[in-house]
């Protein structure tokens, strides 16, 4: 893992945003990532047998810069369970 990025343990589910976020720290900021894309069971099911995936698709994803307007990174259930 690239220690200028942190991945921090645990994920918690927004319901207003029907996904779960993953907080990161990335050179000393503090960053959102969120998985959509299913019910909050499946999400939460998703994110502990895949959390090792989750953080190096987190970490591609923040090397390509792929944040939205509001400066967060989004996940698909799809995008994780090929990864």
């Amino acid at each position: 893992m690239n220690q200028a990025i942190q991945v921090l343990d645990g994920c918690t589910y927004i319901k207003s945003k029907n996904a779960l976020k993953v907080v990161i720290m990335a050179s000393g900021q503090m960053l959102a990532c969120y998985i959509g894309g299913s019910d909050k069971e499946s999400l939460i099911t998703l994110y502990n047998t895949k959390q090792f995936e989750i953080e190096e698709i987190i970490e591609e994803n923040l090397k390509l810069e792929k944040f939205n307007s509001d400066g967060e990174l989004w996940l698909t259930v799809e995008e994780v369970s090929v990864y």
